[in-house]
């Protein structure tokens, strides 16, 4: 059975973007969505980067957020996480890869956040 996993996306003029996942984020569903991802960084690169529908993420899905955050960064650009599942907040933690991701509890305060540092 194939995965599914859905990147709807919400842009205001002048702020960050929003996009959000919703399914499954592993080998099937990763290379769409950092591709999906990728293609929403324009000349000034702000994504929120809603994760609260994910419902699985393997260890291909988690490399899309690092290559995806890798590639934000070198676009001068800045990439926040709202609302992570269990299973990739503890990713986080053990990778440590929480010391470089923002993470915020709602698309409401990661927008404030980016908007405010006008990154």
């Amino acid at each position: 059975m194939r995965s599914e996993l859905e990147v709807a996306v919400a842009e205001q003029q002048g702020r960050p973007t929003v996009a959000t996942m919703t399914g499954e984020l592993d080998l099937s569903t990763g290379p769409e969505a950092y591709v999906r991802a990728a293609e929403l960084l324009g000349e000034r690169p702000r994504l929120v980067l809603d994760l609260s529908g994910v419902t699985f993420c393997d260890s291909s899905g988690f490399n899309v957020l690092l290559r995806l955050r890798r590639r934000v960064v070198e676009a001068g650009g800045r990439l926040a996480l709202v609302a992570p599942p269990v299973q990739i907040a503890r990713l986080l933690a053990l990778t440590g890869a929480d010391a470089v991701f923002a993470v915020y509890a709602d698309v409401g305060t990661a927008v404030a956040s980016l908007t405010d540092t006008g990154s």
